[in-house]
């Protein structure tokens, strides 16, 4: 029996500012952040199956099953499926890996919110959330779908939105290990604690790991230079993307024209709502 494949969308994140306040005891960092949401996103494609299983598939090489975060969501949610059946998954990849735009996080809690929906579970939010935790520190902001203040390890989110404009997303061709970043001898640990309701303007406070990727890899970082409004780059988070903000569509069109031929850009728009809901399918 054939089953019509369900479509939800799941979208990218850029953070505004990123600082990180202390270390904890866990291993994990504490840090500050604001969120905001880009319109580039994957899409999710759910389909029944009388097997049982939990099946992926994707227009791109993923990491097998057990290491890949849709099959972790929906092996987390099937304990309280009531209806029973197996799922085949197919991800349509727009979002870049390794980027910094959270693609990961953010197929995880799409997969938890259909899923939620399809296979009947009825978990409250505050359930979803507490899953989502488990799954990944930046899950939760994907399942909240809305611009926000984060602290913690990125789970205590408070909505705040920012302005809505248009963002350069520019990938070059280098890979950034986060191991690596965060036991860099440059990184600032011990940001001042910021009170969110002071902040305005998340643009006057810096992303900690930039330096540390200007260091690393200062050939990447000298052929950006040669973009219009280089002084404005921000990094996406801790990856390996970076980003400029404009109100002016043809600013960005200039900037991503500069661009070495090798390097992936994005002209996108930033959302302070990413609701994930059933969509139709892309033709």
């Amino acid at each position: 029996m054939a089953f019509k494949p369900v479509t939800y969308p799941s979208y990218a994140k850029i953070n505004l500012f990123l600082h990180i306040t202390s270390k904890r005891d866990d291993g994990y960092h504490n840090l500050q952040t604001w969120f905001q949401f880009i319109d580039l996103k994957d899409f999710l494609y759910f389909s029944f199956t009388e097997d049982h299983q939990i099946n992926l598939s994707s227009n791109v090489n993923i990491s097998q099953k057990e290491d890949n975060l849709i099959y972790k969501a929906a092996l987390a949610l099937k304990p309280f499926a009531k209806a029973h059946t197996g799922i085949d998954i197919h991800i349509d990849k727009n979002i870049p890996m390794g980027a910094g735009l959270g693609g990961g996080s953010s197929n995880a809690a799409t997969t938890l919110i259909a899923l939620n929906t399809l296979w009947q579970c009825h978990l409250a939010n505050e359930q979803l959330h507490k899953i989502g935790r488990n799954l990944g520190a930046d899950v939760p902001i994907f399942l909240l779908q809305q611009a926000a203040w984060a602290e913690g390890i990125g789970e205590i989110l408070t909505p705040k939105a920012y302005i809505e404009q248009y963002a350069l997303i520019i990938k070059p061709d280098f890979h950034a290990s986060t191991q690596e970043l965060f036991n860099h001898p440059l990184l600032n640990k011990n940001k001042a604690l910021l009170n969110h309701r002071e902040i305005t303007n998340p643009l006057a406070h810096d992303n900690v790991f930039l330096e540390v990727i200007q260091k690393l890899y200062p050939k990447v970082w000298q052929n950006l230079q040669t973009l219009p409004n280089a002084q404005a780059l921000r990094l996406t988070g801790s990856g390996a993307c970076f980003y400029l903000l404009s109100t002016d569509y043809n600013q960005l069109l200039q900037n991503q024209k500069k661009l070495e031929k090798d390097v992936d850009s994005w002209i996108v728009k930033t959302l302070n709502f990413a609701p994930v809901e059933r969509c139709q399918p892309l033709n």
